[in-house]
């Protein structure tokens, strides 16, 4: 009977309907595995005979007799009667076949029973735990159609359309027209015109399939990232802002700043102040100025303006002539209302920023002698209010972080020169209501919808179809506006020197995808799709060599792949790069969108420079630097350390052993490998790591990959178990404990190949120790540990059993195979 493989077995249902024929249904092995009940779709056949019953298969255990056939009746009515076999030996853990044959004839069936159904594949081992489904997968062979011949030299519009016509020539003899204007010439070109463009896209596509060749910027970043090297995008400039106001305020928080131009200038007297309607600077001619969006913490009100912030004089305690000198890392502001004396007026907390700022000339006096040098932004790090009881001020006493320290002296006071020699106050303050922002553009739009692909689905039987899907195209959406800003996430800890600075390989892309409708889940950028799982909502945002951003979304592997029709809100900031890195006193004006700013008595300036805006790195810069990335790794072996680390990148190998040995001639170097798991070491694991390592092996040295030597250990203790426990649990747990499985909390037996290392000392203490952890074990003894099928050497004496340095311990303790390790266990107590 062919060896044929139905999902659909129609056959039995018509034997269970048809009285003149019969078939084996199903059969059960007894407990003691030393008998079987054989199940038919009819009738139980009568009188047969032990020589009718064949037992066939098997790899230890071979030549399974019967002895005894009879029938058996069931007392219960909904079971029914089945063919009770006796065997003389049970059978191991392989597939066995029982067949009912004519006992005259052999070679057939037994008469009454349907050919396909007269033998049955079983295992004795039915009821022993095994984690795989004993079900068989269906087996259909594909038909694949031949190919057409391909001339591979034809790879333009004149080769292509020459094919066309000589193929029409073979198989239309009759049509000989070739004037242009014909139909079938026109057909005949529009399909070389097709085939032209096919192939310079099959160029392509093998031009950018490398790195060296790649020209597409797309395409080297995914080369360099395969490299574990980041083609950065650069990121945005950021800039401290101070603002000014005669009175406490709040500012809306979707305001951000601009830099000046004339056409601005102009709007200034038409609005009277510096605060600015968006529709007003949208009006104004693209490019002629920069946006900067305040960097908030997320769910901020607004900017909180406090009017004593704009100006902060510096307390010199009644001293003249007085300076901070470089590096300090304190100072003393004054705290008190001019217009109300001993009422404080500063609010100031940790984690502000202020800007030191010289607004006077030492010498002269006059602030257009003021050195624009003389800035400095530093972020408090702790606040005490103090008072000056000698002079009846109320003070603010305010430190810094180490990085703030300032670079320069900064001076507070001084003295004209003769011959006035006056003294002069006030040369420098301190600006609060600073706020941290960033170069770029907010802006929205709709994506989509995604595409859907053909319905797909599976028929569970005739008529009738289950898990029906609507798979998706595969989604790539491009954004309208561009550049899109890259930036590392601010943090309001850092020291304000380090706030302005970002390391354009951790900048990230500054979009967010949010999923229209009821649910509203929202995606998040990612620098690539590696390590995304299948469900995870993740995408990547490629810039092209016109800086227009491609969002790539995955493929229900490597990311989730968007459901069909599903549409998508993109919010992002466009922007970025040098243009950013305005001068001081370029930011001069605020921009409102929909509340409206009073900008009387408010002022808008940048003391400070923009900066770390850093244009993306070019494609010729990361084709060069990203080769350079495995300089960490070792590229080659010198050392049998060497070889061993090197075969370990392989995720198969748990372990690998090398030493260099001579072999008369030359050095060769063996590596002997330990498969992940309790796998063997396959001939092909082995000749994937030779290969592996034939590039990084040093000249003169010859390889060997070889598999590493188990050794099977033959292990026999005595265990006095607890009066309070059965001693068949105990043993159980025991076998359990020195298993070479992973045990149900997620542990290791204590002979798992992952936990025994080349060269490694099997000791007596720890065996102990493990048998003794085991519940119920009151004490234990050692009878013997040696090799198996080698006399004991001392071991049990030793208290340990020593290996060689490419030898492994082995014990599977597997009934069907002793040699690959065997434990004895003698219980004794217990109940």
């Amino acid at each position: 009977m062919m060896d044929l493989r139905c999902r659909n077995e129609q056959r039995r249902q018509a034997l269970f309907n048809n009285p003149r024929w019969n078939g084996i249904d199903f059969l059960e092995v007894g407990p003691d595995q030393l008998s079987l009940c054989v199940h038919f779709f009819g009738q139980v056949p009568q009188g047969l005979d032990p020589r009718a019953v064949r037992i066939e298969g098997g790899r230890r255990i071979r030549d399974i007799r019967v002895l005894a056939v009879a029938c058996a009746q069931d007392d219960d009515d909904e079971r029914d009667d089945c063919l009770h076999i006796t065997l003389d030996k049970y059978g191991d853990f392989s597939t066995y076949r029982l067949c009912l044959v004519d006992p005259a004839c052999p070679e057939h069936p037994l008469p009454g029973l349907d050919p396909r159904y007269a033998c049955l594949a079983f295992s004795f081992k039915i009821d022993c735990p095994n984690p795989f489904d004993c079900a068989p997968a269906p087996c259909v062979p594909a038909v694949e159609a031949p190919g057409p011949d391909i001339d591979y030299l034809a790879k333009d519009y004149d080769s292509f359309r020459r094919l066309l016509l000589e193929r029409l020539t073979l198989s239309m003899p009759e049509w000989r027209e070739r004037h242009v204007p014909d139909v079938g010439i026109m057909l005949v070109e529009l399909l070389a015109y097709t085939a032209d463009m096919l192939s310079y896209y099959q160029d392509a596509v093998a031009t950018e399939a490398y790195l060296e060749t790649a020209r597409r910027r797309i395409s080297v970043r995914r080369h360099v990232r395969l490299l574990d090297y980041q083609l950065h995008e650069g990121c945005n400039a950021r800039a401290w802002v101070a603002l000014g106001s005669d009175t406490d305020r709040l500012l809306p928080p979707d305001v951000y700043f601009v830099t000046g131009s004339p056409a601005l200038a102009q709007l200034t007297v038409e609005y009277g102040g510096p605060a600015l309607p968006e529709y007003a600077v949208q009006a104004l001619p693209a490019g002629r100025h920069q946006g900067y969006q305040p960097m908030l913490k997320p769910g901020a009100d607004g900017i909180a303006l406090v009017a004593a912030h704009s100006r902060i004089a510096f307390h010199t305690w009644g001293d003249t002539e007085c300076c901070l000198p470089a590096g300090s890392r304190r100072a003393t502001l004054r705290d008190e209302d001019p217009e109300q004396p001993g009422r404080r007026v500063l609010a100031l907390h940790r984690g502000d920023v202020l800007i030191f700022e010289e607004v006077k000339g030492p010498l002269t006096g006059s602030e257009y002698d003021a050195d624009p040098a003389r800035r400095h932004a530093v972020r408090i790090t702790s606040v005490r209010h103090d008072e000056d009881g000698l002079l009846g001020v109320p003070v603010l006493e305010i430190e810094w972080g180490a990085e703030d320290a300032l670079p320069f002296a900064l001076c507070l006071s001084g003295r004209l020169a003769a011959p006035d020699c006056s003294p002069v106050d006030g040369i420098s303050v301190a600006r609060g209501n600073v706020v941290l922002v960033e170069h770029g553009m907010p802006a929205a739009e709709e994506l989509g919808p995604v595409q859907p692909g053909l319905d797909a689905g599976e028929c569970a039987c005739e008529g009738s179809i289950v898990d029906m899907r609507r798979p998706a195209l595969p989604f790539r959406a491009r954004l309208e506006h561009a550049p899109l800003v890259h930036s590392v996430p601010a943090r309001s800890h850092l020291p304000a020197a380090r706030s302005l600075l970002q390391e354009p390989a951790e900048a990230r892309p500054r979009v967010a995808l949010v999923e229209r409708g009821d649910a509203g889940a929202a995606w998040q950028a990612y620098p690539d799709l590696l390590h995304s799982g299948a469900d995870e909502r993740h995408f990547v945002a490629e810039i092209d060599d016109d800086g227009v951003a491609w969002l790539r979304f995955g493929d229900g592997e490597a990311g989730r792949m968007p459901a069909a029709d599903t549409r998508f809100q993109a919010t992002y900031l466009v922007g970025g790069g040098t243009a950013g890195n305005a001068a001081a006193e370029a930011i001069r004006y605020l921009v409102y969108r929909e509340q409206m700013v009073d900008g009387s008595g408010l002022t808008v300036r940048n003391p400070l420079p923009a900066v770390g805006g850093m244009a993306p790195e070019t494609v010729a810069a990361a084709r060069m630097a990203a080769p350079y990335a495995f300089r960490t790794v070792a590229q080659r072996a010198v050392t049998a350390a060497d070889y061993a680390e090197l075969a370990q990148r392989d995720p198969r190998v748990a372990r690998a052993h090398a030493r260099l040995r001579w072999n008369g001639s030359w050095q060769e170097a063996v590596v002997a490998l330990d498969p992940l798991g309790t796998e063997i070491t396959s001939p092909a694991l082995r000749r994937a790591v030779a290969g592996a390592l034939y590039r990084y092996r040093r000249m003169g040295h010859d390889l060997r990959v070889v598999a590493a030597r188990y050794v099977p250990l033959m292990l026999e203790l005595h265990v006095c178990v607890l009066p309070d426990y059965v001693r068949g649990h105990v043993q159980a747990a025991l076998r359990e404990r020195l298993s070479n499985r992973r045990l149900a909390d997620g542990s290791l037996g204590f002979f798992h190949p992952d936990r025994l290392d080349f060269g490694g000392i099997v000791a007596l203490s720890a065996l102990v120790g493990a048998v003794q952890a085991v519940a119920g074990v009151a004490s234990v003894r050692v009878l013997r540990l040696h090799r198996y099928g080698e006399p004991p050497a001392g071991e049990v004496e030793a208290g340990l059993l020593k290996l060689a340095p490419h030898e492994i311990a082995q014990l599977d303790n597997d009934r069907d195979f002793p040699e690959q390790g065997q434990l004895l266990l003698t219980m004794d107590g217990g109940r």
